[in-house]
């Protein structure tokens, strides 16, 4: 099923060692870039994440956001360096024994040295489990939102394809007398030019016109390729990139058309499929 690469995820869960949510946001891209803001204590599992993310995405720029508040039960503690204030204290005393220098120790002062106050970390080990599940469901989440878009994506592309259909058979329609209201006029210049011209000299020179100005073989690619779009769309998996090389082979062959065109209905009629297929192709840019 077609999915977009412009999607929002978010999931948010409180218990008792606190509070996490997973926001997550994702545009298009040529391939699948996650990029994960994390606290610091949390980097450890990334590899993991980024892992289970790949099993659901697979093009596309992704952010990942993870916020977490601890909880009394899972925040750092404060630990003082009983052994360093000591140390400090006693040089302290030292020092205050020479004349002029005074005696005075305030508390914070001493709290301010490095590595006094250490950070104790408590065991998240345990939390592993429940962020994980949570990240899962944030990415549930974004593939849902991405493929309700794409199905949009898919109604849009379908109705631009019969446009485009409409056009070929168009153009089929009009072939036959472009190539005869070409042939009338050639032979009508050559009727006005007072000198004898080798009949078999002019036949040569109408095969190559025809060969020239016929654009049969650029329809029937421009049908086929149509069809084969539309037999993309019903796949399942990411389609952006065939999608995107289809879009390329279609505009060569409408302006091989535009360029062979003969006739002034025909010319429209190329115009008017360029313009569908670079509206088309903007939308696929957008496609998984």
């Amino acid at each position: 099923m077609i999915a977009s690469m412009t999607a929002y995820g978010r999931r948010a869960l409180q218990k008792e060692w606190g509070q996490a949510t997973w926001e997550l946001r994702s545009v298009n891209h040529r391939y699948l870039d996650l990029t994960f803001k994390l606290p610091e204590y949390f980097r450890e599992w990334e590899s993991d994440w980024r892992s289970l993310a790949n099993d659901f995405l697979q093009r596309g720029k992704v952010e990942c956001n993870l916020t977490f508040f601890h909880s009394s039960q899972t925040a750092p503690r404060l630990q003082i360096n009983t052994d360093l204030v000591s140390q400090l204290l006693a040089n302290c005393q030292t020092v205050s024994e020479f004349p002029g220098v005074s005696p005075t120790i305030k508390a914070m002062e001493v709290l301010r040295w490095p590595d006094v106050m250490m950070t104790v970390a408590q065991d998240i080990s345990h939390l592993k489990e429940p962020l994980t599940e949570l990240f899962t469901q944030a990415l549930q989440d974004l593939v849902q939102t991405r493929r309700r878009e794409g199905s949009q994506l898919q109604k849009i592309l379908k109705s631009k394809l019969n446009q485009v259909l409409e056009q070929v058979a168009l153009v089929k329609e009009k072939l036959p007398l472009c190539l005869q209201a070409q042939k009338q006029k050639l032979m009508q210049k050559l009727t006005d030019i007072q000198s004898t011209i080798d009949p078999q000299r002019l036949e040569q020179e109408l095969v190559l016109f025809a060969q020239r100005i016929d654009v049969e073989e650029e329809i029937e690619r421009l049908y086929t390729h149509t069809q084969e779009v539309l037999r993309t769309l019903d796949d399942k998996g990411a389609m952006g990139r065939r999608l995107d090389f289809l879009m390329q082979e279609m505009n060569r062959e409408a302006n091989t058309l535009a360029a062979k065109a003969a006739e002034n209905s025909v010319s429209q009629a190329a115009i008017e499929l360029k313009v569908l297929i670079e509206q088309m192709r903007e939308q696929i840019q957008n496609v998984e």
